[in-house]
């Protein structure tokens, strides 16, 4: 849930540059509103679902594996969904895992 939190944030962000700074509004068509919407509705899942595992596991246990799950699905989610890794070669898919 993080990871698509984190995704859908960098989506919201863009469209609300473009909106204020480039003053083209982006907020005219149903799938910039529906981006919103999965963005709040992911954030608020997010809370839910960590206050669920602290009620059930020791925050030791919990805190840290969240972290590094949402850490490692982050990168490689952003890399895929904005193209991040189109440049790679296979050295660079290499290091990139080392």
């Amino acid at each position: 849930m993080a990871t698509l939190t984190t995704l859908f944030a960098k989506s919201l962000v863009n469209l609300l540059s473009v909106s204020l700074f480039d003053h083209d509004n982006q907020f005219t068509n149903a799938l910039s509103w529906a981006i919103l919407l999965v963005t709040v509705f992911t954030a608020a899942s997010q809370v839910y679902w960590i206050n669920q595992g602290l009620l059930r596991y020791d925050a030791l246990l919990q805190v840290p594996v969240f972290y590094v799950i949402w850490t490692v699905f982050d990168i490689i989610g952003g890399g895929i969904y904005f193209n991040e890794f189109r440049e790679f070669t296979t050295v660079k898919y290499v290091l990139f895992v080392l």
